[in-house]
């Protein structure tokens, strides 16, 4: 299943995150632009080093991930509900097992003049309760983007407000190897809009 390299990379992705929040406050949609620009360069790295989900035969041929043209209005700002009840859930994973999650709250948003209600979790095993996790399908899953859905890693603005920046929303690692086993998302979280940002399709599966 690879947990611990999951967990590592994800630690990494979240540390990149509040960085990236961090840096953007005040920038220009120019500035913004050009950071996911430079982030989405360094994923590319990523993708040929040692810790990637890559076959080597893959990383051999790689040319670089796909993703759609950073759009500014596809980072918004949510209203954060606490979830009824806390107690942790199991999520099947794209191999048939079991991953244990905490339903940590409700974002409420509005996107594309439609209001949206996503489930974010915090990992079972992860501490810090603002180390956050969104695993959502789209209009776009199974078209231009993978099929089993993408993730993103959040950490909350304050106890009532959260930011999801879908441009910096990527496939999980059994899109580039089927040994890794992947939470797949709940059916609170298929949307039913587009979401035409962050990381495209990046081979047939």
């Amino acid at each position: 299943m690879k947990r611990s390299t999951i967990f590592g990379i994800l630690v990494v992705a979240i540390i990149g995150v509040t960085i990236f929040n961090f840096l953007t406050v005040g920038e220009n949609s120019e500035e913004y632009i050009a950071r996911i620009e430079e982030d989405r360069e360094g994923k590319n790295r990523f993708m040929i080093g040692g810790n990637s989900p890559l076959l080597d035969e893959d990383k051999r041929q790689f040319s670089g991930l796909k993703f759609f043209e950073v759009k500014p209005e596809f980072k918004v700002r949510a209203r954060l509900k606490p979830a009824a009840s806390r107690q942790p859930v199991f999520i099947p994973t794209t191999t048939g097992e079991q991953r244990r999650y905490i339903p940590f709250g409700y974002a409420e948003f509005e996107l594309l003049g439609k209001p949206q209600r996503l489930l974010i979790y915090q990992d079972w095993e992860e501490r810090d309760s603002n180390k956050l996790s969104l695993m959502f399908a789209d209009e776009t899953s199974g078209l231009s983007t993978y099929g089993g859905g993408r993730y993103l890693e959040l950490r909350r603005d304050s106890d009532k407000a959260i930011t999801i920046d879908f441009n910096q929303a990527y496939n999980p690692f059994c899109h580039f190897n089927e040994e890794f086993s992947c939470p797949i998302p709940p059916r609170e979280n298929i949307m039913s809009i587009p979401i035409e940002a962050g990381e495209k399709l990046y081979k047939e599966l």
